[in-house]
């Protein structure tokens, strides 16, 4: 494995996978695509019993759809409108599509494109900026509006700082208490709110705590990486990706942000990223690919990418 740039060894995805899945087992589990940009990994995941995938960009999410994801989300609250004409070509394309939003404009705008292009397009009211006092109000106007659907709530926050990380649980546990009180407000005034979606790898113990919430949302679990180790989220052997050393180029800015002088830790010759998010961000932009390696063997490569909606 000497000359491979980036290895992702399969037994330990797979593990690292099914002891994920097992954990949040009676919740919907949805792998984030953006801790590793590649299409063949997540497809894995979904295979493995992710209900479904997300997304940054819609495009990607018809990439998804291309090789068989059902269910995929736009995990971030865009508000330029011309990402709206993408949202409606995804709707068309997957099954199940829904966008983050926490804004009236996009709602009104979104939905009147869709009725128009005779489509329903879910949305998920996406809390991380968006007031309590403003939930309701911005809920009622999903249901009042044609061609968008509420599709539920959600929110996510990192930690950033080492005090968060070593009370990661509690963390998780606020945030999804906040979702659940938000879902709970929209429920008694008479419409639908299916979904709760919280979590994030190192806080989704502690959000499925909490009663009430549907899904956990997480990417890093799938191959983990040297940050998660430092927290304690899981040992430096369950790390399943692993950079040459001659590529050490790769690793830069590879930090978590409660540990930002941890780039890299060496074993058996190779290295163990700090952060796997900027990790697949590096590969992505270099054009060098993910090499999956089962005992020794190479028995796959992966290229990550993700599909801008313009450009």
């Amino acid at each position: 494995m000497t000359d491979v740039a980036v290895a992702l060894d399969a037994r330990l995805l797979d593990q690292n996978i099914a002891r994920f899945h097992q954990q949040v087992a009676g919740r919907v589990m949805r792998a984030h695509f953006k801790a590793h940009r590649t299409v063949e990994l997540a497809a894995r995941q979904f295979k493995a019993g992710a209900a479904g995938v997300a997304v940054h960009t819609a495009r990607t999410a018809i990439a998804l759809a291309d090789v068989g994801v059902r269910d995929v989300v736009v995990a971030w609250p865009w508000r330029e409108a011309w990402r709206w004409p993408v949202y409606l070509e995804a709707a068309r394309s997957v099954e199940r599509f829904a966008v983050h939003v926490d804004d009236a404009e996009t709602i009104a705008g979104l939905g009147a494109l869709a009725a128009v292009g005779g489509a329903e397009i879910g949305v998920r009211l996406d809390l991380r900026h968006l007031p309590d006092e403003q939930v309701l109000s911005l809920a009622r106007l999903v249901d009042a509006t044609a061609g968008v659907r509420l599709d539920g709530v959600t929110a996510y926050s990192g930690a950033e700082t080492r005090a968060d990380i070593a009370a990661r649980d509690a963390l998780g546990q606020r945030q999804a208490e906040r979702l659940v009180r938000s879902a709970e407000s929209i429920r008694a005034d008479g419409i639908d709110c299916p979904v709760v979606s919280a979590g994030g790898t190192p806080t989704a113990l502690g959000a499925l705590r909490v009663e009430g919430v549907t899904e956990i949302v997480a990417g890093a679990y799938a191959t983990l990486d040297a940050g998660m180790a430092e927290a304690g989220v899981c040992a430096l052997e369950d790390v399943a990706v692993s950079v040459a050393a001659e590529r050490v180029d790769l690793l830069a800015g590879c930090t978590q942000p409660w540990a930002p002088d941890l780039e890299a830790v060496p074993t058996q010759g190779r290295l163990l990223p700090g952060h796997i998010c900027p990790l697949a961000k590096a590969l992505m932009h270099n054009g060098v690919e993910l090499t999956l390696v089962d005992e020794g063997r190479v028995v796959d490569r992966w290229l990550p990418r993700a599909r801008a909606d313009r450009g």
